[in-house]
């Protein structure tokens, strides 16, 4: 039977709102998010299609988007920040990380097992590009009310949502060997919710966008 989750009808849901509030979005950092939103949208129900109808493991597709999704943030990052330092340290994780994600699934976990180890690892650097953002909003503040910046909401979801799957990612081996059955539906349980909350601040950053007169400038 083939399930329609509410965590896809939240990626529906943004993925909508990017369309429709794509004006105010063109010629900024977020402008690519829509054809991003419209990819997380068909891989999630491809991924539930080959789970719950097909019967086979989806692992090798999740390893495949979740490393394509740590580069388009990385991209976002690299555009936003201001720092060269910063915008390098982005633009090599971009070349590096789907290098080092390739020698894990070649040598290490293989294909058809979830990337888990590669995962911390981008789990963790993209939680350092939304550190390096917060700084430097902090180092220099912006005019205007800070909760109709988009970015900011872009970089609240995603350093809130990578802090809470990193904290399984480190387990994810340990709970797949001592107790698989438990540790599969702790992980349905923590990332459902995870992506709720990301694609809630995804949704409200595209609507702050909607008035670029009402956005933060620089």
């Amino acid at each position: 039977m083939f399930l329609f989750h509410i965590r896809n009808y939240f990626e529906l849901a943004a993925f909508i709102i990017s369309v429709l509030c794509y004006p105010g979005l063109r010629g900024t950092p977020l402008r690519t998010f829509p054809l991003f939103l419209f990819f997380i949208v068909v891989v999630e129900l491809a991924g539930n299609y080959i789970s719950a109808v097909l019967r086979h493991g989806n692992a090798w597709l999740y390893n495949i988007s979740t490393t394509l999704e740590f580069v388009f943030y990385a991209y976002i990052f690299r555009l936003q920040l201001k720092d060269p330092a910063f915008k390098k340290a982005a633009s090599r994780f971009m070349i590096f990380y789907p290098m080092l994600v390739l020698l894990n699934l070649l040598f290490i976990q293989g294909f058809l097992r979830f990337h888990s180890y590669t995962m911390v690892v981008g789990s963790i650097l993209i939680i350092i590009f939304c550190c390096f953002y917060f700084y430097e909003l902090l180092q220099n503040p912006r005019e205007g009310d800070l909760l109709r910046d988009p970015m900011f909401w872009i970089s609240t979801g995603v350093l809130f949502f990578y802090l809470g799957d990193l904290s399984y990612n480190l387990l994810f081996n340990l709970l797949q060997e001592y107790a698989a059955h438990t540790g599969g539906k702790l992980f349905q349980s923590i990332n459902n919710n995870l992506i709720l909350m990301l694609y809630s601040c995804f949704i409200i950053a595209f609507l702050c966008r909607r008035n670029p007169g009402k956005s933060l400038s620089p």
